[in-house]
């Protein structure tokens, strides 16, 4: 019997031993592939993103943007910033904002088209921000450039924007740079160092200094960068926790100055847009587009935190259109994506996901405390009045990126068998991405030229003369592109009105009239803005007349009618008297004396 059982105990050992030595065969095989298909899939995400990247290049630097907004103040902006002198005047609706809203993008585009006498060069400064995020989480963070450009250009609105002339980009790849190398020094601080907190506070000062959106977010990162300068367990090799927080306040001072000076000369650090606290307490021009015509008409009356959430993971977003893309620079007037969305959900989820995941792979303590951050600074960011208008917001893809490029060699190391399997998502989320949006890859050059005769402003060359000034009514975004083929051949004062134009100017408006600003046209003109109810303004217009005929019984007339209408009786009496003392027998100016004066009595 023992005998027996001795026999049987070798047979299955043996038996155990095959099964153990198949079994070790397969891993080694398992792991002899990976080892083989790393390198594989690294070399083709280098070839992917280096061709993307070098595509968008090509594309922002040979397309001049067409859009609206790129026209009425981006252009126009960037003329004035860099010094170029154009005979351009721009628009009385956009000067406000020229003079409040924080310069640094439009500062930069105008140096580009005066350094290369082009204005397509105004599209190249947003890739060229995005490119400077990449370089820096390259040779800085130490987060492959290649992984860090799939990872971001998975995000539709990112690859829609680095070849535009809009600035979205170009400050959110600044907050981003300031953003990312406040979590290096977190996660790495020994290998942190003075050049990584001066050039994240730069990227902080610089997005401050780009777009108001930014700014509560910046408020964010300086009291991350405050914190981790007053912890001694994140002090940098190179530089003592008291200099750090020298050079945190004085990176506060720098990002802060363009509100400081709104503060001074307008009262408002926001100027001209509307405060989205203590209203009350600040002037303003503009309300902010968070009001309700800017939401998603099934979501307008929803909570803005809701609001944020739709959009960020696309809930309920069609996934086709059928008379537009899927996704384009602003959303469009698409029924539910008004002005939401434009990250793709499934990139939404896994990459958040993956942060977290890699965080708490890398250090359970930190990677906690990191994710909550991130998540606690989203919950921040869901809040604020624009928050579902993804475009002002594109820090968040790019920061994941660099989260997960930082995190990555640790990640491969720890768990080497599911490091290209990852690699291999992120090609066939990309992949997918550069099929859905590939239109945005396309190649077409557009200079200006062509894009004087989209807008049909090349038609009114002909009809121009050289040495004239004429004032273009009404006829926004192009009024730029009315100066000529070269930019510089007429001399061109965009207004929204007749009566803003300069006394001496040729009238043009949309319907092909021209005709020389005089009395009788500002008459009319005051007229008409009184009919609509538009009381300030036919009162500018009719002062305006006086400068011309100021014997224009009429024009007092209106003066006189306009006072009324804002129950400024005295005002009325005086102007209505005028226009009798002019013309004696003006029945109209009598009615309105006899009201003005029975109004007064009435009291």
């Amino acid at each position: 019997m023992n005998k027996m059982t001795a026999i049987l105990n070798g047979i299955l050992s043996g038996d155990t031993f095959i099964k153990k030595e198949k079994w070790n065969g397969i891993s080694r095989t398992f792991n002899s592939f990976v080892e083989k298909l790393n390198p594989i899939l690294t070399k083709t995400c280098i070839i992917i993103a280096f061709l993307a990247l070098a595509d968008l290049a090509i594309r922002a630097a040979i397309r001049l943007d067409t859009r609206w907004d790129a026209l009425l103040y981006h252009l126009p902006f960037s003329s004035l910033r860099g010094g170029l002198n154009l005979p351009y005047s721009m628009s009385d609706t956009m000067q406000n904002y020229y003079l409040g809203f924080p310069p640094l993008p439009h500062i930069v585009q105008g140096i580009f088209w005066r350094l290369t006498g082009s204005v397509n060069a105004t599209g190249i400064v947003n890739y060229l921000a995005f490119l400077t995020f990449l370089l820096y989480c390259h040779f800085v963070l130490q987060a492959r450039l290649w992984l860090v450009s799939l990872i971001a250009l998975t995000a539709p609105l990112v690859i829609i924007h680095a070849a535009s002339s809009y600035v979205d980009l170009f400050g959110n790849s600044l907050l981003a740079i300031g953003l990312s190398s406040c979590l290096y020094i977190y996660l790495f601080p020994e290998k942190s160092s003075q050049k990584i907190l001066l050039c994240g506070l730069l990227g902080l000062i610089g997005a401050a200094w780009s777009k108001y959106q930014l700014t509560p977010i910046v408020a964010i990162a300086v009291f991350f960068f405050t914190l981790l300068s007053l912890c001694s367990s994140y002090r940098l090799r190179d530089i003592s926790s008291k200099r750090s927080l020298i050079l945190v306040f004085g990176a506060t001072l720098l990002a802060a100055a363009p509100y400081i000076k709104n503060l001074a000369f307008y009262g408002n650090p926001f100027w001209p847009v509307r405060m989205p606290v203590l209203t009350e307490l600040f002037p303003y021009t503009v309300i902010a587009d968070n009001n309700l015509e800017q939401r998603p008409p099934p979501l307008k009356h929803s909570g803005q935190f809701k609001l944020f959430i739709h959009s960020l993971f696309e809930i309920g977003h069609p996934i086709r259109y059928n008379h537009r893309p899927r996704w384009i620079i602003d959303q469009g007037n698409a029924w539910i994506a008004y002005r939401s969305g434009g990250f793709w959900c499934v990139g939404v989820i896994f990459y958040l996901f993956t942060t977290i995941g890699m965080l708490f792979a890398y250090d359970r303590k930190s990677g906690l405390i990191a994710s909550l951050s991130i998540l606690a600074v989203l919950c921040f960011l869901a809040f604020l009045p624009q928050s579902h208008e993804l475009r002002y917001y594109l820090f968040i893809p790019l920061c994941w990126a660099a989260a997960i490029g930082m995190l990555f060699p640790a990640f491969k190391n720890k768990l080497p068998k599911v490091a290209p399997f990852f690699l291999i998502t992120v090609i066939a989320l990309y992949g997918y991405m550069f099929s859905e949006n590939r239109m945005h890859y396309r190649l077409e050059k557009i200079d200006y030229r062509t894009t004087a005769r989209a807008w049909g402003a090349s038609q009114w060359w002909p009809n121009f003369e050289r040495g004239k000034i004429y004032c273009v009514v009404h006829m926004s975004p192009i009024g730029i592109l009315l100066t000529g083929p070269t930019l510089s051949e007429f001399n061109i004062v965009d207004r929204s009105s007749a009566y803003l134009c300069p006394i001496g100017s040729t009238v043009v408006t949309k319907n092909g009239s021209q005709q020389v600003l005089n009395a009788r046209l500002l008459l009319n003109e005051s007229f008409a803005l009184y009919r609509a109810g538009k009381f300030l303004e036919s009162l500018e217009a009719s002062k305006k007349v006086l400068e011309i005929q100021p014997d224009s019984a009429e024009a007092y007339n209106n003066i006189c009618s306009v006072n009324n209408g804002l129950k400024r009786w005295n005002d009325a009496i005086a102007a209505c008297m005028k226009a009798i003392e002019l013309k004696a027998d003006f029945q109209l100016a009598k009615n309105n004396l006899k009201w003005a004066k029975k109004m007064i009595s009435s009291r």
